[in-house]
């Protein structure tokens, strides 16, 4: 009942593709008259051989792509198909970006953690005008790009609220209130900057216990300027449910060099 695809090559030259019956691991397939591929990831085939994404299809969980010498190819059921259940963490995490199915994922993952985020930073005493949001590490990218998406959106709705209310206003002094409420609205932009930065050859993740710690000391460094000391909150925006060691050993420090008045932490995908 666990993830996995196995694949196999026999010796009289047929092969097979075989996905687990949960469909927890991915595995995708694209065949031609000269070409049959099978990837874990569906961009990689549409970029290898440049089709369209309706030409490149899931294995079925439970089945097996079986290839003859010939070059003919089927799709047989080995395994009863169990309830789907797709691995959350190579949506979130493992799978790359150019996926559009998981693109629009972790930009929707971003975009629900906005109204948790302003919840918190109201409790502090802080809102989107003294706050720089950043993100860390690149994975989180897209996630994070959903998040800043929403906070501009989130800015736009009281925008268009205010306008309502001075369009159905008759007072003067509570037209000279709301006026003045706009003019803040409108002076406030979502500051998005790239605070952390990391040394790209230094792969934390797959280090042992031992020199793991020392390693993620060195593998991260700050922007200088991207924060006012003492002035801005900052947002530091994740997206790996392995990252609690790095993220207290090195990330939390690294950002404090810089001052800020606040440091709040967001995952899209937060420990279990």
């Amino acid at each position: 009942d666990g993830g996995y695809c196995i694949a196999g090559l026999l010796g009289h030259g047929d092969a097979f593709v075989l996905r687990d019956p949960s469909g927890i691991r991915p595995a995708f397939y694209y065949a031609d008259e000269d070409f049959i591929a099978v990837a874990s990831e569906a961009p990689l085939i549409q970029s290898v051989f440049t089709v369209r994404g309706e030409h490149v299809h899931p294995i079925p969980p439970g089945q097996a792509l079986c290839i003859k010498r010939s070059g003919a190819w089927t799709l047989e059921r080995i395994l009863e198909p169990l309830p789907f259940k797709q691995c959350s963490f190579e949506r979130i995490y493992f799978s790359r970006g150019n996926d559009a199915h998981i693109y629009r994922e972790r930009e929707q993952l971003g975009r629900l953690l906005l109204q948790p985020l302003l919840k918190t930073l109201g409790k502090l005493g802080r809102s989107l005008q003294d706050t720089v949001l950043s993100f860390i590490p690149n994975t989180s990218e897209l996630a994070f790009n959903g998040l800043a998406k929403e906070a501009q959106d989130h800015l736009n709705r009281q925008k268009d609220a205010i306008f309502k209310e001075i369009a159905a206003c008759s007072n003067e002094s509570e037209m000279q209130a709301l006026s003045v409420k706009l003019e803040q609205i409108l002076a406030t932009k979502v500051r998005c900057e790239k605070v952390i930065h990391k040394d790209a050859k230094i792969r934390t993740f797959i280090q042992e216990d031992s020199s793991r710690e020392h390693l993620t000391m060195h593998a991260y460094d700050v922007h200088y300027g991207t924060i006012q000391r003492g002035k801005d909150s900052v947002v530091a925006f994740d997206d790996s449910i392995v990252r609690g060691n790095t993220l207290k050993n090195a990330i939390l420090r690294t950002i404090d060099k810089m001052g800020p008045t606040h440091i709040v932490v967001v995952s899209s995908c937060p420990q279990i």
